[in-house]
């Protein structure tokens, strides 16, 4: 096959939580939310580390410039804001949430409600990137490796145990692949399931598989998109099921790497930031996961981690004002 040539967007999902009206926002949809869905709601979903800006964006696209210099357009995809340090830049598309979701009249604070959509946005092109704020490239991206044959996705480090329905005193990673498991072998008889989450990573798509699989998978779309916050009863399918299918299907496949899976909240979280400084440009991919839930904003772990990426990525991107 030929090397991978086309155009390669970027989406991310952001939100400014220090931003009052959306807080204002945050706390009535939720109070509300709990009137219908309190034996529902899902772990950590409402905790401010789920939604705690800092700083990961910035460095996100500085880190982007650095690995991956000939992306195509950036989207981000946010709820009626604007990042403050956000530069005038003709590569960056701000999406509103409204631009992209019919009908929608609830502000939302579930991701994978709205990543359910990432592939609606206008003007994306066919080939693009998927990397939540606090995934990050780890070295020069080689687009040949992440799309041209199969498109790549990882596997997590740890099986789960086996389950037949949904849990609701477990994660969403493995809510998610038990979710996968089910619908799959419902679909395809000889579907083989791995118990393994698949890993905090950049996930490559091609729009055109996404609007399939939306098709086929509507029911489980429709249900997803019915809730604001997260739930254990709906977790993602953009992360699991769509990879699985996609492989099944002989479109991708799912491997083993090397990447790194930082916790904010560990408490060996200066150690990890060192193996970070190590491995900065070996790696594919990293993640830097906030854990510390509902700590201040000025918690020495998260001083830490901002402290941690202005050391690896000093410089300013031509994102920023």
């Amino acid at each position: 096959m030929a090397n991978f040539e086309a155009q390669v967007d970027i989406v991310y999902l952001w939100v400014d939580s220090n931003d009052k009206n959306w807080q204002k926002k945050r706390r009535k949809s939720f109070e509300a939310f709990l009137k219908t869905n309190k034996d529902d709601i899902a772990l950590y979903a409402n905790t401010n580390g789920r939604f705690r800006d800092n700083g990961e964006l910035i460095f996100n696209l500085r880190c982007l410039e650095k690995f991956f210099p000939d992306h195509g357009q950036v989207f981000i995809v946010t709820d009626e804001q604007r990042p403050k340090w956000l530069a005038q830049n003709k590569r960056v598309t701000v999406v509103d949430h409204k631009s992209i979701i019919q009908k929608k009249i609830n502000p939302l604070f579930a991701s994978a409600n709205i990543e359910s959509y990432i592939h609606h946005i206008p003007n994306l092109s066919e080939n693009f990137f998927y990397l939540n704020d606090d995934i990050f490239f780890g070295m020069p991206v080689d687009i040949d490796w992440w799309f041209n044959k199969k498109l790549k996705y990882f596997y997590d480090n740890e099986l789960h145990d086996e389950y037949n329905e949904l849990q609701s005193m477990l994660l969403t990673p493995i809510n998610s692949s038990i979710q996968s498991k089910l619908w799959l072998k419902e679909r395809y008889k000889n579907y083989k399931h791995r118990n393994i989450p698949l890993a905090h990573a950049p996930r490559p798509y091609k729009k055109s598989l996404l609007f399939e699989i939306e098709k086929q998978a509507i029911v489980l779309f429709n249900k997803i998109r019915e809730k604001n916050f997260r739930t254990w009863r709906t977790p993602g399918i953009i992360g699991d099921l769509v990879p699985r299918w996609l492989e099944y299907n002989k479109y991708a496949e799912i491997i083993h790497s090397d990447f790194l899976y930082i916790e904010s909240g560990s408490d060996k979280i200066e150690t990890e930031l060192e193996f970070l400084t190590q491995k900065f440009g070996k790696i594919p991919f990293f993640c830097i996961n906030d854990t510390c839930d509902d700590t201040d904003a000025l918690d020495d772990r998260l001083q830490s981690v901002r402290e941690g990426m202005e050391t690896l990525l000093p410089n300013k991107s031509s994102f920023e004002i």
